[in-house]
């Protein structure tokens, strides 16, 4: 009976070894996904970030308004660019950056504010305002800076540019705020950077203004030639005008057909990070610029990422955050002829979140950014 039991346990426990071992003999996929996972850690692997600095529709708000209330409104969003915001703002793009430790990142929506008080112009003419009020970049680099991380500014491109009345205690006298949107690209020390390039897309978008004319609101991208880890790829980051409703679509369809006819010839693999304001998770049906863009030969690399689990140590969460709405994108297009595109292993996950509990129509909008680590 004795050697019946010791015979029964053994069974049970080479079975338990068998099982073990089982998942290892018939399938390798587990093997093969660690192996991809590695292969993003080890050089070679190309890190890229997008993110908005500011956000929302802040500057269209202001101009929207009547003419009489367009001062107290510029002065209301101007007051809302609380220094302890902009900090605390910037304090969480540079925790995430320390974490991904991107080569390079595409940041869109940096809001430089500066002012001209009405008496300056008995001295300076009609020059436009100069004293620069709020900077987001530099308080970002700054923070940057305080961790030990260095990257600089190798690229941007110059959007709207817009000055308007203003009251505000900032400046007890009247006078005027000017608001500069920019898009720019930021390349850690380790990374050679040459051929930065910019420009704006014809197609814009014209904001009216009551008992005043139109104002245009141009868009655009920046790019340059990066060399990562003996690898050389051309870097593009835009921002596309929002689709609110069909004019708004036609634009934003139009400057995502100049942007693809701007990298038509490129020679380089191309990477295109940006908000595009067209959401990808509604396929290629419910996007028309999404679709545009796949037709021409890029892939979104979110669709190949790897599972939900990340790598040990790559001091994240065990979980990849899930975007409700993919409006920032990492495009890449390799210069092969036409057939499949295939890209390597990819890691990308959602960055961002709401810093407070704000309301009224000033309210940040931090809409979430992309993360990618990958090989093409």
């Amino acid at each position: 009976m004795r050697n019946g039991i010791a015979v029964g346990l053994c069974m049970v426990a080479l079975g338990a070894c068998q099982v073990a071992t089982l998942p290892q003999v018939v399938d390798g996929r587990e093997e093969r996904a660690e192996a991809e996972r590695a292969q993003l850690f080890d050089r070679g692997a190309l890190a890229v970030m997008t993110r908005s600095l500011s956000g929302g529709r802040h500057l269209e708000r202001v101009l929207e308004a009547r003419w009489e209330e367009e001062p107290a409104r510029a002065a209301e969003l101007l007051e809302s660019l609380r220094p302890e915001d902009l900090q605390a703002r910037a304090s969480q793009l540079a925790e995430e950056i320390q974490q991904a430790r991107p080569h390079l990142v595409g940041l869109q929506q940096v809001m430089q504010a500066r002012l001209r008080l009405t008496g300056e112009a008995l001295f300076g003419g009609a020059r436009p305002a100069e004293t620069v009020s709020v900077d987001m970049l530099p308080v970002l680099l700054g923070e940057l800076a305080v961790r030990g991380l260095h990257y600089r500014e190798v690229a941007r491109v110059s959007n709207a540019d817009v000055e308007m009345p203003l009251r505000t205690s900032v400046a007890r006298a009247p006078g005027n705020v000017r608001l500069t949107d920019f898009d720019v690209i930021l390349a850690r020390a380790d990374v050679e950077v040459k051929e930065a390039r910019a420009g704006n897309y014809v197609a814009r978008r014209e904001v009216p203004r009551p008992g005043q004319e139109p104002v245009a609101l141009p868009r655009g991208w920046a790019s340059v030639a990066a060399k990562v880890e003996g690898r050389t790829y051309r870097f593009v980051s835009t921002h596309l005008e929002p689709a609110p409703d069909e004019h708004g679509l036609r634009v934003q369809v139009a400057q995502a057909g100049e942007l693809i006819r701007t990298l038509r010839g490129e020679p380089l693999p191309v990477v295109l990070v940006g908000d595009f304001n067209t959401p990808a998770n509604l396929g290629l049906l419910g996007a028309p610029t999404y679709r545009e863009l796949l037709l021409a030969g890029y892939v979104d690399v979110w669709t190949h990422r790897l599972g939900s689990t990340l790598p040990v140590g790559a001091g994240m969460g065990s979980e990849l955050p899930v975007l409700a709405e993919r409006l920032k994108l990492v495009l890449v297009r390799k210069p092969v002829a036409p057939g499949v595109r295939r890209v390597g292993p990819v890691l990308a996950y959602g960055v961002g979140g709401a810093l407070e509990d704000r309301t009224g129509p000033w309210k940040p909008d931090l809409e979430a950014g992309v993360v990618a680590r990958l090989r093409i």
